[in-house]
C-alpha cells in the first residue's frame, strides 16, 4: 500500500499508478503560520469586522463559517480606477524580512513526516479576487471594459504583489505544494469572457506560477467555478491540481480531454451535503456518486469544493472521508 504522499504523487503523474483515490486533503499538512499569511489574513476573527492590509473591510459574522469582504459604495478602497496610484500597496517583503518571523512556519514544516505527507503553503485572495476586494464586483468588471488601460496597470501591480508573495513562500518555507486561491467564475459561467481573462488575468499567473514550477513546487489552484473554457490555459500555467471542480463542469468530458495533464479535485456537491442535519445516507450517496462517476476516469480526487479542509456543518467532512475510505476498500481493496 502506498503512503498518502506516494499515492497523491502517483495520481499527479501522467500514466501514474495510484492504488486508491486520494482522500480529500489528507496527503497535505497546511502551514499558515508564515509572516506573510499573518500580515495578510492574521487579523480575521469570528464575530469581528476588521480591515485587511489594503484597507478592505472584512466581515466575519458570529454565525458564519468564514470571513468575507464587505465592499459598499461608501467603504470601497478604490472608488475611481484612474486614481489607482493612490493605493498603498502592502510591503510583503518588509513584513517577512526578519528570519525569526519564519520560525513558527519552519518549525511546523519540519515536524511533518515527509515520507507520509506533503507540506502545503497557502495563498488566499488571488489577482482577480484582490481587484473586487478593492472596488467590488460591478466596478471590477465594468472597468475592464470602460477603463482598460488603468485596469491593465493596476492588474500588473496586483500581479507583482502576488508574485512577491509566491517568491517569499517558495524561498523561505520551501513547501512541496502551494494552495493558491482565485475564483474566476460562478457555478455556471465565467465572470468574464475567456479572451478577457487570457488578456488580463492569465499573464500574471504565467509569472507567479512559473516561479513555483521553476523551483519544483507543485500548484493546487482553488476555483470553485465553471472553468471549462480555460482548462487548457490552466494546464499551460503549470497548475497540477484544479481544486474546487464543481459538478456543474462536465468532469467526465474534462478527464478525457486532459488525460491526466491536470488533476481535478472536487466533484462532491456541497449544496447537497453541507447543510444542518443532512441525513448521513444523503451525504454518502453523493460521495459515492462522485467516486463512482469520476474515479474510473483517473486524474481525480474526490473532495468538497471548498478551498481548504473541512465542512461548514459538523460531521459532514468526517462522513465524506469515511465514505471515500469505504469506496477505496470495496473497489481497490485498500484504505487509509
Amino acid at each position: 500500500m502506498l503512503t498518502s504522499k506516494q499515492n497523491v504523487l502517483e495520481t499527479l503523474k501522467i500514466g501514474g499508478k495510484p492504488d486508491r483515490l486520494v482522500n480529500q486533503y489528507r496527503p497535505y499538512v497546511l502551514v499558515q503560520s508564515d509572516p506573510v499569511y499573518q500580515l495578510v489574513r492574521g487579523n480575521r476573527a469570528r464575530g469581528k469586522t476588521t480591515k485587511d492590509v489594503w484597507g478592505t473591510e472584512i466581515a466575519w459574522p458570529e454565525d458564519q463559517h468564514a470571513a468575507m469582504p464587505h465592499v459598499t459604495e461608501e467603504n470601497k478602497v478604490l472608488k475611481d480606477i484612474t486614481k489607482w496610484r493612490e493605493l498603498k500597496v502592502p510591503d510583503l517583503a518588509a513584513a517577512a524580512k526578519d528570519p525569526a518571523s519564519w520560525e513558527p512556519a519552519l518549525k511546523a514544516a519540519a515536524a511533518v513526516d515527509h515520507n507520509e505527507k506533503l507540506v502545503m503553503g497557502f495563498m488566499g485572495t488571488g489577482v482577480f479576487e484582490q481587484l473586487h476586494f478593492l472596488m467590488g464586483f460591478e466596478d471590477t468588471l465594468a472597468n475592464m471594459l470602460m477603463e482598460p488601460e488603468a485596469m491593465a496597470e493596476l492588474v500588473e501591480v496586483v500581479g507583482e504583489y502576488r508574485f512577491t508573495y509566491m517568491k517569499l513562500l517558495v524561498d523561505n518555507l520551501k513547501p512541496d505544494i502551494i494552495l493558491s486561491h482565485d475564483d474566476w467564475g460562478s457555478k455556471n459561467s465565467m465572470f468574464m469572457n475567456p479572451d478577457t481573462w487570457r488578456e488580463i488575468i492569465k499573464p500574471q499567473y504565467v509569472k507567479i506560477y512559473g516561479y513555483a514550477k521553476e523551483h519544483g513546487v507543485k500548484i493546487m489552484h482553488h476555483a470553485d467555478s465553471f472553468l471549462e473554457p480555460i482548462v487548457e490555459d490552466m494546464v499551460e500555467l503549470g497548475i497540477d491540481i484544479w481544486q474546487g471542480v464543481l459538478p456543474q463542469n462536465d468532469i467526465v468530458k474534462l478527464q478525457k480531454q486532459l488525460k491526466g495533464r491536470m488533476v481535478l479535485m472536487g466533484g462532491i456537491d456541497a449544496a447537497i451535503v453541507d447543510w444542518p442535519n443532512t441525513p448521513e445516507d444523503v451525504i454518502r450517496k453523493e460521495v459515492r456518486r462522485a467516486c463512482a462517476t469520476y474515479g474510473p476516469g483517473g486524474g481525480f480526487i474526490p473532495s468538497l469544493t471548498y478551498g481548504g479542509p473541512g465542512s461548514i456543518f459538523p460531521n459532514v467532512d468526517a462522513t465524506i472521508s469515511d465514505e471515500i475510505e469505504r469506496y477505496n476498500k470495496e473497489v481497490y481493496g485498500v484504505h487509509e
